[in-house]
């Protein structure tokens, strides 16, 4: 049987479990809802990485074909903007690839390829910052004969 006094603790107690169990269905939402924006950064950081080696790619297939596809190589610690034609990009990407001369090479023998692809969209991160996201990647190739020949990414 129970009494009088003992309903109210019955009652309190049934509000206490029906909060804790209310605050952990809004922890799982939230979770649900911030990983589903961890998902969706991480594809826009695959894209842009993959936007800029297939630039890379692109440059280095041409240079592997004939040594003087973007004319002369640029002079010592110089760099020149290369046109790799339509390199497959996802939406909102734009993507600039360079050619340059390090400066422990002497000019022809050894270039690198450089590609940033910049994300020119609406900035996803919404901290009042106008964030410039990118990715850059780049690679060296050396001269055999009137090719050049790939030789690592770094």
């Amino acid at each position: 049987m129970v009494r009088n006094n003992e309903r109210g603790t019955v009652s309190a107690i049934g509000l206490c479990v029906l909060t804790a169990l209310l605050l952990l269905a809004l922890a799982a939402a939230q979770f649900m809802r911030g990983g589903a924006g961890i998902v969706s950064e991480y594809e826009r950081e695959m894209q842009l990485r993959l936007a800029a080696e297939s630039g890379v790619e692109t440059a280095a297939a041409a240079l592997e074909a004939a040594a003087d596809v973007y004319g002369a190589p640029p002079a010592k610690d110089e760099h020149r903007e290369v046109d790799v034609g339509t390199a497959p990009v996802a939406a909102e990407i734009e993507l600039r690839v360079f050619i340059e001369t390090p400066h422990d090479a002497a000019p022809g023998e050894v270039i690198h390829v450089v590609a940033a692809a910049v994300d020119v969209g609406e900035p996803r991160i919404t901290d009042g910052e106008d964030w410039l996201r990118a990715k850059i990647v780049r690679a060296r190739m050396e001269k055999k004969g009137d090719r050049y020949v790939w030789r690592r990414w770094f």
